[in-house]
């Protein structure tokens, strides 16, 4: 298995340097007229002068090459099907940090049913492996982090099938699977109080249960009610103690959500230049069977496109949601977004974040600007050069951060 890897990440560089002279025509693999199989590959190179997202920095440049598979079946037909493969190899030009320099794996499966009937089905699976402290900064636990990426598998699992009851009315129903765990964990601490730097961690397993009603008030916009009924079970990360401490008990075994709220979807103008999807309502939320709190809670999706070349989006979010520390965080999140396309090929985009979040005790105030350039140079090969800057200013001190990233990537497929 490792050689294929190695080969195929060789296959991925020398195919990224040779893409100015070979354009593929065609699928890597055809197996009649339904099934594609595509050779799906990145190589990238960040360049960043705070890693671990600490207050004090530690700079690094690492380089990624992606190897993967993507199948896809029944393009055209009521039932199809992708599947997708890859496996990142992750290497840093600095040797102290070699010890950092892993696999991640990230494998995903989607099927989709719709035959022109009133029923409409999918189901889609993933599973990821990720490497980072910012999410976690972002709930205020960088005293507990140390100088490591912290590993995480994602998993997640959805279902939905919508029915049309009338030419004007849809209603739908949903299954959400999501939960992750903590990998390979870091010793820290000094002798004899040795102990994983995810001890004080949970892990979170959350089942969503939404169901929807959609009426279509006008030709390309649509008004809804949403229901949706949400658990997520907390369960102890990997712990580990020299001093044969015992495991603490949790406080909490699990989050309950249940939200109620509006949907409005579709053109939010006559011209067909303002979109959005909007939703908005409120939650009721409880630890266990204790008496429930509510809040306001939102999701909103505007774009518009200004011109011809130029378009903006604006996302505005509020909710409370479990946090990795066995409690709850309630986080509200300002997105704004430019993109102008320079041509057919190239497009320029900058986004704003504010974000601000309240997890236990500790509140944290972030602002996240990024600037990108993507160019296509055929179907097959495309190009990714991108800026950003984090500042976070949090009420604990060890959550405090700036840092600066520079990328650079390549996507190839065949």
């Amino acid at each position: 298995m490792s050689r294929f890897l190695v080969a195929a990440s060789a296959l991925t560089v020398s195919t990224l340097v040779q893409g100015a002279n070979w354009t593929p025509t065609s699928p890597l693999i055809q197996i009649g007229n339904d099934c594609d199989i595509y050779f799906d590959s990145a190589a990238s190179l960040e360049v960043t002068d705070n890693l671990y997202s600490a207050p004090t920095k530690t700079s690094a440049t690492s380089w990624m090459v992606t190897p993967g598979f993507l199948l896809e079946y029944g393009k055209d037909s009521a039932l199809t099907v992708t599947l997708s493969a890859k496996h990142t190899f992750v290497n840093f030009t600095d040797n102290a940090l070699s010890d950092l320099e892993d696999g991640r794996d990230a494998l995903s499966a989607g099927i989709r049913f719709a035959d022109g009937g009133p029923l409409t089905l999918s189901l889609d699976s993933s599973y990821r492996v990720s490497a980072r402290n910012d999410d976690l900064q972002m709930q205020g636990l960088g005293g507990l982090l140390g100088a490591t990426l912290v590993r995480q598998a994602n998993y997640s699992h959805a279902f939905r099938a919508d029915y049309k009851l009338t030419e004007k009315l849809r209603v739908g129903l949903g299954y959400t699977n999501t939960f992750n765990q903590y990998l390979d964990p870091t010793q820290t601490g000094s002798s004899p109080t040795f102990v994983f730097n995810t001890n004080t961690l949970t892990e979170l397993n959350t089942k969503s249960m939404p169901l929807s009603f959609d009426f279509q008030a006008f030709e390309k916009l649509s008004f809804g009610l949403v229901l949706q009924h949400d658990v997520t079970d907390y369960s102890a990360a990997p712990y580990f103690s020299q001093a044969n401490t015992p495991r603490p008990a949790l406080t909490h075994q699990q989050l309950l959500k249940d939200f109620a709220g509006l949907t409005a979807r579709g053109q939010l103008s006559e011209s067909g230049k303002l979109n959005g999807n909007i939703r908005v309502g409120y939650s009721r939320f409880s630890f266990d069977n204790a008496p429930k709190d509510k809040d306001l809670s939102y999701l909103v999706n505007l774009s518009h496109q200004l011109s011809e070349r130029f378009s903006q989006s604006l996302t505005l979010s509020r909710d409370v949601t479990a946090s990795s520390t066995n409690g709850q965080m309630a986080a509200k999140n300002y997105t704004y977004g430019l993109s102008y396309t320079a041509s057919e090929d190239l497009t320029m985009n900058f986004s704003a974040t504010k974000s601000d979040v309240f997890a236990g005790t500790s509140q944290i105030d972030s602002y996240v600007y990024n600037l990108g350039a993507d160019y296509k140079y055929t179907n097959h090969l495309t190009f990714q050069a991108g800026y950003s800057f984090n500042d976070s200013k949090a009420s604990v001190a060890a959550s405090t951060y700036l840092s600066n990233t520079f990328t650079l990537s390549a996507a190839f497929r065949y």
